[in-house]
């Protein structure tokens, strides 16, 4: 009971922005409309009480589930997608994070991530948006500005977000060529993108320890700018983009994981290891073609290495992989070398790392050979030292 407690505490404190919401009601510069809306609030986690109550329960039957199913039971199974799998989920529970990830890598050495996360508990909810803008692997911009839930417009049924009534991400699907196409606008109080990704893989999703996973964009053609210290950049290059939801407090049973993608001229690797411990961890990755289908690779036939580990903050953190897959019909190596990180640490207990990584090595399929070199961004997050 004692561990399924602190998971719960750990999504809590993940979710502090939105008991700062409430924690502001004493100002005396309120609305009457604003203090009326923090009464109904306060009324509410009243109501909720007695869920709250019975839901330890649940949650410790649930934890104790998901130690007896650990995450060496797990086999990766992607399945193909329709547009409703990037559309807003939601969850039928007390607490849920839903986020949306893109990401991309340009032909001047510039590179951009963009995230919208949805964080929601008893009912409440703020969505928080992130832009970082990186040049040759190093930091140049970092916003984040977080909406009340009210603010914030997901379609159910297509990939659709507004903020502020102000569109944010709308995609179709090209009648003619079958690609998906987004459009992503972003405007923060010094940085902003408009870009637009063009698929040119399928996508793909499946269910992992840590949620629900769908990667909508292997791959994709990017075009657009960037606006950095009031100057606008015209950007081309290669982007990414992936859809996480149902993640809840049972993410933090595991250790952690890595995270990233490589690219060779037809191929585009994305790859992760789910880590139950510090030492052992469960590979997946999924191989697609561009224009073409992907394959799933099981991992007995993945081998994920570390081979440089550097001493960070007290914590062992690796700097170097290398990935292998040898099969009958595939067979990959690839180099990964860490070049530059970015390092947060998130309520004191949850450590991340964005890495820029340069990969280099080489992948053959059905005989024909392809040479990799490329740099792209991954991550490493663990939830606990």
């Amino acid at each position: 009971m004692k561990k399924a407690t602190v998971l719960l505490i750990i999504f809590l404190l993940l979710n502090t922005s939105i008991v700062a919401i409430g924690g502001e009601s004493s100002s005396p510069n309120k609305s009457l409309l604003e203090k009326q809306i923090d009464s109904l609030h306060s009324l509410s986690i009243i109501k909720h009480n007695n869920k709250i109550q019975n839901y330890q329960e649940r949650l410790d039957k649930r934890f104790q589930s998901k130690v007896n199913s650990p995450v060496g039971d797990f086999i990766f199974s992607p399945e193909d997608i329709e547009l409703k799998d990037d559309a807003f989920h939601g969850a039928d529970t007390l607490h849920f994070t839903e986020w949306w990830y893109f990401d991309a890598a340009f032909d001047n050495g510039y590179t951009a991530q963009v995230g919208i996360r949805v964080l929601g508990i008893i009912n409440q909810g703020i969505v928080s948006v992130r832009l970082d803008i990186y040049k040759e692997g190093e930091l140049e911009s970092h916003e984040l500005k977080k909406y009340l839930i009210w603010d914030f417009y997901a379609s159910k049924d297509v990939p659709l977000i507004k903020l502020k009534e102000k569109q944010v991400m709308d995609c179709h699907i090209n009648e003619t060529t079958g690609n998906w196409v987004y459009n992503l606008s972003l405007e923060l109080d010094k940085s902003s993108v408009e870009l637009r990704f063009v698929g040119c893989t399928k996508g793909w999703k499946g269910s992992t320890p840590g949620g629900k996973w769908a990667v909508i964009l292997p791959r994709a053609d990017v075009s657009g700018t960037i606006k950095l210290k009031n100057e606008e950049i015209n950007v081309s290059g290669i982007g990414y983009h992936d859809h996480n939801w149902e993640i809840t407090v049972f993410t933090g049973i595991n250790f952690g994981w890595f995270w990233g993608k490589v690219n060779s001229n037809s191929y585009t690797m994305t790859w992760s290891k789910i880590m139950t411990t510090r030492f052992w961890g469960q590979p997946l990755l999924v191989i697609n073609k561009k224009n073409d289908d992907y394959m799933n690779i099981e991992p007995e036939y993945i081998q994920f290495i570390v081979k440089d580990i550097h001493i960070e903050k007290g914590m062992l953190v690796p700097y170097s992989f290398v990935l292998k897959v040898q099969k009958e019909d595939v067979s990959l190596h690839v180099d990964m070398e860490v070049v530059d990180t970015h390092h947060e640490r998130w309520v004191g207990i949850i450590n991340y790392w964005r890495y820029h990584i340069k990969c280099t090595g080489s992948i053959t399929i059905d005989s024909q050979t392809e040479i990799i070199d490329d740099i792209q961004i991954a991550e490493y997050i663990r939830f606990r030292r």
